[in-house]
């Protein structure tokens, strides 16, 4: 498979991800309590995974022409595929809480919400820079995502959850919007370790290609 070849593979990709941008719908829903836009998640979760498996159908049609010495990037791009695939899997779990939190009107403390609202902010920002490294495979983009944006918002995810129990504990949180709470934290904890795994597997890739 031809470098440049890669490089279109690579930028199909950004559609699936862009999908992914639609982390905006789910924290729409969370702080409008909008029943429309948990629909519209569930949506463009389906178009995610359409993308998935259309890029599953090329790198296979590449796989079937390609020579033995051809097919390690391709099985790299399966490997990015697997973690892209995944990261709309973790998605997807933020769905069921949030459709309880609705309807059910639980309520959550101004602290819970501002931190829910970082950790969205957090996530969509990874989503944003994830599409522009698979339209121009910059480097800096990168490293901003494996050394600084998606390792911080783990730990910030680990410190909220920490924290919420705690309030949980001394009586300053309501517990029926504690589970609710702490499986969003883990759907953003779990989108951020596929996300650095994506991006070292394009790093490596950007490596053999200069070689």
């Amino acid at each position: 498979m031809s470098g440049q070849a890669l490089k279109e593979q690579l930028n199909l990709f950004a559609d699936v991800v862009a999908n992914l941008v639609m982390m905006e719908t789910a924290r729409s829903a969370f702080n409008r309590q909008n029943r429309h836009d948990l629909a519209e998640l569930e949506r463009y979760q389906g178009i995610a995974r359409e993308e998935i498996a259309l890029a599953s159908e090329r790198i296979d049609a590449h796989m079937m022409k390609s020579h033995k010495e051809g097919k390690t990037p391709l099985i790299k791009l399966f490997s990015v595929l697997s973690h892209l695939e995944m990261i709309v899997e973790a998605m997807n779990e933020a769905i069921p809480p949030l459709k309880k939190q609705i309807r059910e009107g639980i309520p959550f403390s101004r602290k819970a919400m501002d931190q829910a609202n970082k950790l969205f902010d957090g996530q969509i920002e990874i989503l944003r820079t994830l599409v522009d490294i698979f339209k121009t495979d910059n480097e800096v983009l990168k490293k901003l995502i494996l050394e600084e944006k998606a390792p911080q918002l783990s730990h910030l995810s680990i410190d909220f959850a920490t924290a919420h129990e705690a309030r949980l504990v001394e009586g300053l949180c309501l517990p029926h919007a504690a589970p609710i709470f702490l499986a969003l934290i883990d759907v953003v904890r779990t989108m951020s370790r596929h996300e650095m795994d994506v991006v070292q597997l394009l790093m490596h890739e950007h490596k053999v290609e200069q070689k």
